[in-house]
């Protein structure tokens, strides 16, 4: 029998998504309002005509379950409040869209959920706002979670390290670390990067990592490819950090060169 989603289980992944994408702080939870609903081209096709009543019941039923989930912090005893900070949605309305997974990861059946939760800046580190993703992903009854932070406001720290390398286009580009942490790679929907460069498969969805270190400033990289990375001609073991030069040239699966240079 051919597998494929159902509205039923696209409203229950959403669901599931709410639950996993929590966040707690002093005196509330916040739950994601934001969710992007990813399906195989055969499934989007099938049910486009019913997205309408599928965004409607899937609002109902998150709605539903936030209304549960904060009755059950509740103390029905005098004088005794709830230790539990009360959930709560980010904000006043719930926001669903419906997307063909152009990247073909998804199989029919499968139901990926993408959420979005911005959170409060981090004033204390010197950093902006950062929106928390959520990854789920429904496939064969199981279900894979990623939780990822994207920075969304320029760090106070500018500019650590510059990059530049040669696009797809054989055009030049220029890409500025301004995080203390960044993934470079082809990305996808399950791999979040920092640095996306398109177009060749041999470079991994999540090809390396690069981070600075904020006691002594020395940046150092990892690789967690399939086809590996050389540092000046050097290739590295597998997930294993090395210390960076000031100047460095990083080559993926031999593919694609980025010079490196802190600033």
């Amino acid at each position: 029998m051919d597998t494929k989603a159902t509205g039923r289980d696209i409203i229950l992944a959403i669901l599931e998504n709410m639950m996993e994408s929590q966040e707690p702080l002093l005196y509330t939870t916040l739950v994601a309002s934001h969710y992007d609903v990813y399906l195989n081209k055969e499934d989007h096709e099938r049910l486009a005509g019913i997205f309408p009543r599928i965004r409607e019941e899937a609002r109902r039923a998150l709605k539903e379950e936030l209304i549960r989930i904060q009755g059950k912090g509740r103390s029905f005893l005098p004088g005794l409040k709830s230790s539990s900070p009360k959930p709560e949605a980010a904000e006043n309305d719930w926001y669903i869209k419906f997307h063909i997974d152009e990247d073909g990861e998804l199989a029919p059946g499968d139901i990926l959920i993408d959420s979005r939760l911005t959170l409060p800046p981090q004033k204390e580190y010197g950093i902006g706002a950062k929106t928390q993703r959520m990854v789920t992903v429904r496939s064969g009854g199981e279900t894979k979670r990623r939780r990822s932070f994207e920075q969304t406001e320029p760090a106070s720290q500018g500019n650590l390290a510059k990059l530049t390398y040669v696009d797809k286009d054989g055009h030049r580009q220029e890409f500025f670390m301004t995080t203390p942490e960044i993934a470079i790679g082809r990305g996808g929907r399950t791999e979040y990067c920092d640095l996306v460069l398109d177009g060749i498969v041999d470079i991994s969805r999540q090809h390396l990592y690069l981070r600075r270190d904020e006691n002594t400033g020395e940046f150092f990289i990892q690789d967690v490819s399939k086809f590996g990375t050389t540092l000046d001609g050097r290739k590295l073991s597998a997930k294993e950090w090395v210390r960076m030069p000031p100047k460095a040239t990083i080559k993926l699966a031999d593919k694609i060169a980025i010079e490196f240079e802190s600033v």
